[in-house]
């Protein structure tokens, strides 16, 4: 499944390219309303807008795809206590859980034909890979699964467009960046089916990581084309970075075999996402 996802956005992200990405600049009849040329220029409602040139403020956005996690560990071996008869492995999110699913919707305000702020909720899941090997306590094996992954939030963003260009498929592709910041509430995150030696070292699950509120910030770059009088789609990449979690010591505290483990100080993870904007 990994493999899969991963191919799939290898092939939309070359596909920016065949879009036009790199095509003949033949530009002619550009729209300041919808930002792209060769769209027919009365656009907006004429009870709206009687000349046909006003600027389109507000957006409806939405967009989903995959999130790969690209650093930080979630199981922290360095920072533990020493102890001779102890010897963990930091697990990192990549090996942890299988790639995420995030899915966005909210809207944009234009503050010029070029620029838009946008605010987006979102929500991102990712499933668990199962057994990990965490190292070993007296020299038996600990292994054990961590919960899925599951958060929601918001972000704030301002986007800047730059000037389109033709496409080969699509009559007009605009490149773009946007930067972000916002809160998501991650929820707890605990070990479950922990085996030593091959034998049950703890029926119950072990909390790792309480619920948690954790600031985001990402650095995204895209583009996007109209398919419709009043619809885009577009294609986006970048990075985001998601603060520490909480850390859950009712089991994991200091003293104990597996106190530190549990002591992650942020997350890295690549999305990719197909969205769509429809102007009002």
């Amino acid at each position: 499944m990994r493999l899969l996802m991963l191919g799939t956005a290898a092939i939309a992200l070359s596909g920016c390219s065949f879009l036009g990405m790199n095509g003949p600049k033949q530009h002619s009849n550009y729209n300041a309303q919808t930002g792209y040329y060769g769209q027919p220029v009365a656009q907006a409602p004429q009870t709206r807008c009687h000349t046909g040139n006003c600027l389109a403020r507000w957006n409806l956005e939405g967009g989903i795809g995959p999130s790969f996690a690209a650093g930080k560990n979630i199981i922290t071996a360095s920072r533990t206590n020493p102890n001779p008869n102890t010897d963990f492995n930091s697990i990192s999110f990549g090996d942890a859980y299988e790639t995420g699913v995030r899915a966005e919707l909210g809207g944009s305000y234009a503050l010029a034909p070029n620029t838009k702020v946008t605010l987006l909720g979102h929500y991102e899941q990712a499933q668990s890979d199962g057994a990990q090997d965490w190292g070993t306590i007296g020299g038996e094996t600990l292994t054990g699964a961590l919960t899925d992954y599951k958060s929601y939030g918001a972000e704030l963003g301002l986007r800047q467009y730059f000037a389109p260009t033709n496409g080969i498929i699509f009559n007009s592709i605009r490149p773009y960046v946007e930067g972000r910041a916002g809160v998501s509430r991650v929820n707890d995150i605990g070990v479950v089916n922990t085996q030593l030696g091959g034998a049950t070292f703890s029926a119950a699950e072990v909390p790792l990581y309480n619920d948690s509120w954790v600031g985001t910030a990402a650095g995204l770059v895209g583009v996007e084309t109209p398919i419709a009088k009043y619809t885009t789609i577009g294609l986006e990449t970048g990075v985001r970075y998601q603060g520490g979690l909480e850390s859950n010591n009712s089991v994991l505290g200091a003293g104990t075999p597996l106190g530190g483990l549990n002591n992650n100080r942020g997350r890295v993870s690549i999305p990719v996402t197909l969205r769509g904007r429809y102007r009002f």
